[in-house]
């Protein structure tokens, strides 16, 4: 039988990135974290005593549903860890530290965009856990944008290969979460970090066993967001779709929905079970 594939995760600082590490450590041999300081959104200086309420309301939401969902623990796995800042895994004494662990595997989630030279170092062997369903909704935010365009059927996770091109590399698979009429964005959200972080060992497994076949994206279709493009509006915006009533239309026109939106399957839940038993 195949050993647990090595591993370095390369992520960032925060409650979902601890969640991420010890989920990934529980079911693979991690070897090495190299975690990146700085939050995910930033208040802004600029905006409005109101908006910039908006915006800590939405945060402020967000950390009561991980914590809720995620767990309160603030401990990482016990193995070796990099603590770097923003952008640090670009940098010479990242790549090698990267390096000195061997690592069959790079997993990234929440770090920086990985550029040259370690997408030459790895190629082929970086996998990135993108939030949001590529190559729909690509670049920063792709979680957020999805329920802003009243479309919650794009919110998940793609498993993909990190190539130079952001989000755009070949899809190893894709969860779409199972959504409530009750859910609220980050209740959505966290369901996909969980469902992406539930099968990704699986999607490993497969794809270094030669017996996952990457699926290669139409870049044509979809959309690309920039961070510099959140803001209080878009926010409003969000809130007052579900105040409308979309996530019950959502889950009552589910089937037909999702169909417009194909994705690149990973697991069926008997197998999922099977590995968590």
């Amino acid at each position: 039988m195949r050993q647990e594939p090595r591993i370095v995760l390369l992520t960032g600082s925060e409650r979902r990135h601890r969640y991420a590490a010890t989920a990934v450590a529980e079911r693979t041999a991690v070897v090495g974290i190299v975690t990146e300081e700085g939050g995910l959104l930033a208040l802004g200086t600029s905006s409005s005593p109101e908006d910039r309420e908006t915006i800590r309301q939405h945060l402020a939401e967000r950390d009561a549903v991980e914590a809720r969902m995620l767990g309160r623990s603030s401990a990482w796995p016990p193995t070796a860890r990099l603590q770097l800042p923003l952008g640090g895994v670009n940098q010479p004494e990242g790549i090698a530290w990267v390096r000195k662990r061997r690592p069959e595997v790079v997993v990234l989630f929440g770090a920086s965009v990985i550029q040259e030279p370690l997408l030459q170092l790895f190629g082929g062997r970086i996998v990135n856990v993108h939030l949001g369903l590529s190559p729909y909704y690509r670049g920063s935010g792709t979680n957020f944008w999805p329920l802003v365009e009243r479309k919650p059927e794009c919110v998940g996770a793609t498993i993909h290969l990190a190539v130079a091109q952001v989000d755009g590399g070949p899809i190893l698979g894709q969860i779409r979460p199972k959504a409530d009429a009750h859910d609220r964005a980050h209740d959505v959200g966290t369901k996909a970090i969980v469902a992406a972080f539930r099968v990704l060992p699986i999607v490993l497994r497969r794809y270094l066993d030669g017996g996952l076949p990457p699926v290669r994206q139409d870049l044509t279709d979809g959309r690309v967001f920039r961070s510099g493009a959140f803001n209080a509006a878009a926010v409003r915006q969000l809130w007052a779709n579900f105040e409308a009533g979309m996530m019950q239309e959502y889950v009552r026109d589910a089937e037909v929905r999702c169909r417009a939106y194909p994705i690149v399957p990973v697991a069926n839940e008997r197998e999922i079970r099977g590995r968590d038993e």
